[in-house]
């Protein structure tokens, strides 16, 4: 089967079941946990249960299409994985921005775009498994783009619903994490430092989290405020892992961050 059959029918069946997700009626029902001393309660764990359903779905899709390329340079778990990430996390986002949707005219449009962001995602993943950089450019172009895009979002969403540092903390660190993987894959030889810059910028994101809850902000700040630290943490990765971090690299991360933050400030 050609890739971009591989493709559309992954992209297919995820469809299918993000339009199920909206039209099943799922209980109210709350799990409650003890953490650190106090309750902690989630609501609708089918609910949500369905959303890492949907997620392992599409990634599942993704190692299939990773796995039988012929162009595929390491069969590696931890490198495999790395290309899951922004599928499960296009996913993911779907179903907590969708059903603000004003219309079921609008929702169906919505539906159809993430079929479009997801298959081109799918596409330039693929496309970046060949070992030939002249032909990276584009797909690595859309994979930064969509990266950055996903990590945004997700910011302002998680920020929005004002959870306690436990739980927004966490999910920052998941998402960060997982996009961070992405955004550094630089080929099989250097997994290992993929993984721990990866895991440390997750971390990281998740520290500066637990502190902007203690502050009275909007969502569009806070979430702002995450993504330039994203921002510079994964350009400074990068810089790092293609041995051309200088003092002048230095310079211009810490000018755009300063920019950013009186940007920020004043909105």
């Amino acid at each position: 089967m050609p890739a971009y059959e591989k493709i559309s029918a992954v992209v297919s069946i995820t469809l299918i079941g993000l339009a199920l997700y909206f039209v099943l009626d799922f209980p109210q029902q709350v799990a409650g946990i003890q953490l650190f001393g106090s309750p902690l309660d989630f609501y609708s764990p089918q609910q949500w249960a369905m959303v890492f359903f949907l997620a392992a779905l599409v990634m599942t899709g993704m190692d299939a299409i990773v796995r039988t390329s012929p162009q595929l340079p390491s069969r590696k778990p931890g490198y495999i994985a790395t290309f899951w990430m922004l599928p499960g996390l296009l996913v993911a986002l779907a179903t907590q921005t969708l059903g603000l949707a004003a219309s079921p005219l609008v929702w169906g449009a919505a539906l159809a775009g993430v079929g479009a962001l997801l298959w081109l995602t799918i596409a330039a993943e693929a496309a970046l498994i060949a070992p030939n950089p002249r032909i990276h450019f584009w797909p690595r172009l859309w994979q930064q783009f969509i990266g950055y895009a996903i990590a945004l979002i997700f910011y302002i969403v998680i920020y929005h619903t004002r959870s306690r540092s436990a739980v927004s903390a966490t999910a920052i660190v998941l998402v960060s994490g997982a996009a961070a993987l992405a955004l550094l894959r630089d080929g099989p030889r250097r997994l290992a430092t993929t993984w721990l810059f990866a895991a440390v910028i997750g971390l990281s994101l998740g520290q500066i989290t637990w502190a902007l809850n203690y502050w009275r902000t909007g969502a569009l700040n806070a979430g702002l405020l995450l993504f330039v630290a994203f921002y510079v943490l994964v350009g400074l990765a990068q810089q790092y892992m293609r041995q051309t971090l200088s003092q002048r690299s230095l310079w211009e991360f810490g000018a755009i961050s300063l920019a950013a933050l009186v940007v920020i400030y004043n909105l």
